[in-house]
């Protein structure tokens, strides 16, 4: 019996499925099933993953199209490992991802997931990308994004089972943000800080109405949230919450920023009522969140740098000097050297 399924749902994969599988198959932990879920491909995708003769892949079929959340939810019903460790059709996993994963949650039995930091690469400038690491932090960061990269999460299944938690497709394409939210209020969980993915980008990744439909549901889930913290806020506010907690680029008024000084303070204040999140990560949060606001507003010069000095997030920022000196630099930056 294997201890990890590995799930992978196959859908029209074909261009970058096979260096896919093999960097499932060379990892240094060898104790799994490669669970495969094709939903109805009309490309070479089955005849690749059938090109592999290795006992340990297992090929569904669906007779008709499940659609992700559907395809994952059969998957996690006809896993037989221990854990389930998720796979996207055009992502790389590091030679030691699964022995690193395997090893913290059986070294941590309290934990129902584990996710890691990833590398992005391929139509974009390459980046890492580390995400929050304890579960305190992940909540906090769950109030403003989704905290974990969903093909490194590794779930222990009786916890899932246990706990009757499932994918919901009406969410789609943030029905993996929608089901954490749900998880963490459950259960411990946590992001390992290592790089233990590389996380493809390209022109099919998503489309443009995929973009806008992750907006608008990531902002429904958010929603919740805050209904659940009960507090008032409009859907110009809820818009703008949700701008500045993915750390967009975008360019806002003095009267945005003022705005969101407020709001951040009300978070905070609200909290300390509720007692909903630690306050010492969501302090942590909001202060990234002030910061990453700021920066993206240096264009506005030293007067966005004053206004970043005197806001309220920043008292209890551990990395006040060192994010007051980036905005310094980026600020000279955009005076000297104008883009």
């Amino acid at each position: 019996m294997p201890d990890v399924t590995v799930l992978l749902p196959v859908y029209n994969g074909e261009r970058y499925l096979r260096e896919t599988i093999e960097s499932i198959l060379s990892q240094t932990y060898r104790n799994f099933e490669f669970l495969v879920i094709d939903d109805g491909s009309t490309d070479s995708s089955l005849d690749i993953v059938a090109s592999f003769a290795d006992d340990r892949i297992k090929i569904l079929k669906n007779e008709k199209r499940l659609k992700l959340s559907g395809v994952l939810n059969r998957g996690v019903r006809e896993a037989t490992g221990r854990y389930i460790a998720r796979m996207d059709a055009d992502d790389i996993a590091l030679p030691d991802r699964l022995q690193r994963q395997f090893s913290y949650m059986e070294n941590h039995p309290e934990i129902g997931m584990c996710g890691t930091g990833i590398e992005i690469f391929g139509s974009v400038t390459p980046r890492k990308d580390i995400y929050p690491k304890t579960a305190e932090e992940i909540k906090a960061y769950a109030l403003f994004d989704c905290p974990f990269c969903h093909p490194t999460v590794m779930m222990r299944r009786d916890f899932f089972l246990k706990h009757d938690l499932w994918y919901d497709g009406s969410y789609y394409p943030t029905e993996d943000y929608e089901l954490w939210v749900r998880a963490i209020e459950l259960f411990p969980t946590v992001n390992l800080e290592e790089v233990l993915l590389r996380y493809r980008v390209h022109d099919s990744s998503m489309t443009g109405s995929d973009w806008d439909s992750m907006d608008k549901e990531a902002a429904r889930i958010i929603r919740g949230i805050l209904d659940t913290l009960k507090i008032k806020y409009s859907e110009e506010l809820l818009d703008l919450h949700r701008n500045i907690g993915r750390g967009r680029s975008c360019r806002c008024s003095f009267k945005q920023i003022e705005q969101a000084d407020s709001w951040l303070r009300q978070l905070l204040e609200v909290n300390k009522l509720q007692k909903q999140y630690d306050e010492r990560a969501l302090t942590g949060m909001l202060s990234l969140v002030w910061y990453r606001l700021c920066f993206n507003n240096s264009v506005l010069g030293m007067r966005i740098y004053s206004r970043y000095r005197t806001g309220s997030q920043l008292r209890s920022d551990p990395l006040r000097w060192k994010r007051s000196g980036m905005l310094f630099l980026s600020i000279l930056k955009n005076k000297f050297f104008p883009v």
